[in-house]
């Protein structure tokens, strides 16, 4: 069975040793030496770029300690790993390109130690040991994808592996218990949200200063009494209109009355 950890590391090896090395003498003989130099470092800098995405994988980055290992487990059996980042009190990812977050759980992290090799077959003996033995039938159902490997996965206090069976009766289970704690967190920040909200506007709202002395209340009167003008303007100049227009008269007739009683002088 072809396998591609190989292939890439292999790949990257004579990349590494190949690419700096040809544009050196290819620089070397149409440019000269410095020119050779030259490429030779850009052919240094691609190798890196180039192994470096050959070599990528999540073990790697797990070793240099940029997050957390995860590994991606249903009941599908199928096993992918991917790199989580701790951000208290979330831990957060991307598997498949999709945005993995949830509530950080102490007790969902396992541990993982170096296998040790035995130096001889397991045994069982009089004083104790352990005996595994699955039929064809245990076997595939037990037995899970990771890559090309198949794993089977033994849980230690159940005396059992870990079946796709099982897996799909307790994932309903796991995902409400986690979902719960996922929403306790965002209600907490939810709830820290609304009460700085509530504070900020309380505090906006309180007079700093005198209104007599604050602009802001003198653009408002002025805005107020613009409408004012602009809805009663009208009707008072109507009224007024009406007022001089009926005084005006009453003191024609008035001086035409007085007119008419006053003494007749012969001319």
């Amino acid at each position: 069975m072809i396998n591609p950890f190989i292939i890439k590391r292999w790949s990257a090896l004579l990349v590494s040793g190949f690419l700096p090395l040809i544009l050196f003498y290819i620089a070397l003989i149409y440019y000269g030496f410095m020119f050779a130099l030259i490429f030779f470092f850009i052919g240094i800098m691609m190798s890196l770029i180039i192994g470096g995405v050959l070599l990528k994988n999540p073990f790697q980055a797990m070793l240099e300690g940029k997050g957390i290992l995860a590994l991606s487990l249903d009941s599908t059996g199928i096993i992918r790993p991917f790199i989580v980042s701790v951000l208290p009190p979330y831990v957060k990812g991307n598997l498949n390109n999709n945005q993995v977050t949830d509530a950080f759980d102490r007790s969902s992290v396992f541990n993982l130690s170096a296998p040790v090799k035995a130096a001889k077959p397991a045994k069982k003996d009089t004083e104790g040991g352990i005996t595994l033995k699955l039929s064809e039938d245990d076997y595939n159902r037990a037995r899970m994808g990771f890559f090309q490997y198949p794993v089977l996965i033994y849980n230690e206090q159940v005396k059992s592996f870990i079946t796709k069976d099982f897996l799909s009766d307790t994932e309903k289970e796991a995902f409400a218990e986690h979902g719960i704690l996922y929403l306790n967190r965002k209600m907490e920040e939810l709830t820290t949200a609304v009460r700085d909200f509530g504070r900020h506007v309380v505090e906006s709202l309180k007079p700093k200063q005198n209104l007599l002395f604050n602009k802001w209340v003198w653009v408002i009167v002025l805005i107020f009494m613009g409408f004012l003008v602009i809805l009663f303007a009208k009707p008072i100049l109507s009224a007024i209109q009406g007022f001089a227009g009926q005084a005006g008269g009453s003191f024609g007739a008035i001086k035409t009355a007085a007119s008419a009683s006053a003494p007749i002088t012969p001319q």
